[in-house]
């Protein structure tokens, strides 16, 4: 293989062909760089935006718990309901109920019933201690 200065020149030629290159897929690779760093910034201010506004995603997630709580009540209420209806359902119409409402609520008996009331821890409370307690006079004939 023989060696000519035509082969040396074009050697050159490639050479700063080369370094040119370089220079310019170093300036795209700076370019490139700079406008992934723009978008980069451009999704975390986004994604911050979606986060923390107004309808953000956190907003949204509170909402949801909130709706579940309320969810969770209304279904409580309408069992509630439901239970209360029958219950008036029971007392227009079933005499045993009624007459069972009628002892508990209104204190009533039939006539063959003896009735005992005893006093409730908060009603000897609420009566002033000269109730409470027996006098001597009370206990003799």
């Amino acid at each position: 293989m023989e060696f000519n200065a035509t082969d040396l020149g074009n050697s050159e030629q490639s050479v700063s062909s080369l370094n040119s290159k370089a220079e310019y897929l170093k300036h795209l690779l700076g370019r490139i760089v700079k406008y992934i760093q723009v978008v980069v910034l451009f999704a975390a201010v986004a994604y911050g935006g979606v986060l923390m506004g107004e309808k953000g995603v956190t907003q949204k997630q509170k909402l949801e718990e909130k709706m579940c709580m309320l969810e969770k009540e209304n279904e409580r209420l309408t069992d509630e309901i439901k239970s209360l209806e029958r219950k008036v359902t029971l007392l227009r119409s079933d005499a045993k109920t009624i007459e069972t409402a009628a002892k508990r609520k209104l204190g009533m008996a039939r006539p063959d019933e003896t009735v005992y009331l005893f006093p409730t821890e908060t009603a000897l409370a609420e009566r002033p201690s000269s109730e409470t307690s027996l006098a001597k006079d009370d206990n003799m004939p």
